[in-house]
């Protein structure tokens, strides 16, 4: 046999096993390789589901706190007559006391039912309704005017307007006592209230 032969005879066994090893390491490396980039592409995904998790959490308690918030503010208002039926009586009633916490010598009233009031604002299935009351009130100065209406705005009974006022003296310049009317005013209150919009006018009280 000649040195060539021998040589190889003898380098041939390493030669394979070497040639197995590169084939199981480059088998080893591509599938190393291909775990990565799966590996990478599942935790760009879980990172991704994460933030949205966090985003959709996020969102989740502001819209909490903003339906909280609503809440509490529609409570507020149901409370305050202006949601749901209106409370005319209530109305009434702190019309009285407020007038004669103001000092107001005489006061006449008269509620109309109430009537749907126009609005530029989208109110859904609810409708603004419009009462209008109707005040003749005799007083010792015009002062006394505001004073009633700042009282009646204090007790948050309602929603309402002053939508008009007329005031005349009854008495001459010199014949002005403090201790009697002086001065008749003839105005009018809008009380608002929201509720379905298939709610029916109610009755009149006086």
């Amino acid at each position: 046999m000649s040195d060539a032969k021998l040589i190889y005879a003898e380098l041939r066994q390493p030669l394979l096993r070497a040639g197995a090893a590169l084939g199981v390491l480059l088998t080893v490396m591509i599938a190393a390789g291909s775990y990565n980039t799966h590996m990478s592409q599942a935790r760009a995904s879980a990172e991704q589901h994460f933030k949205g998790t966090v985003q959709e959490y996020r969102t989740a308690m502001e819209s909490e706190q903003i339906l909280r918030t609503e809440t509490e503010r529609f409570t507020q208002l149901r409370a305050r007559g202006f949601v749901g039926p209106e409370p005319r009586l209530r109305w009434v009633e702190d019309v009285r006391e407020t007038a004669a916490r103001a000092g107001l010598l005489t006061i006449r009233y008269e509620l109309e039912p109430r009537t749907a009031h126009p609005t530029s604002i989208s109110t859904g299935s609810f409708q603004l309704f419009a009462s209008l009351m109707r005040l003749e009130l005799e007083l010792r100065h015009e002062g006394d005017l505001l004073s009633f209406l700042k009282l009646l705005d204090e007790r948050r009974s309602g929603l309402f307007e002053l939508s008009a006022c007329a005031l005349r003296h009854t008495r001459e310049e010199g014949d002005i006592s403090l201790q009697e009317g002086n001065v008749k005013a003839d105005c009018e209150l809008r009380w608002y209230s929201l509720d379905a919009a298939v709610a029916a006018p109610v009755g009149e009280a006086q």
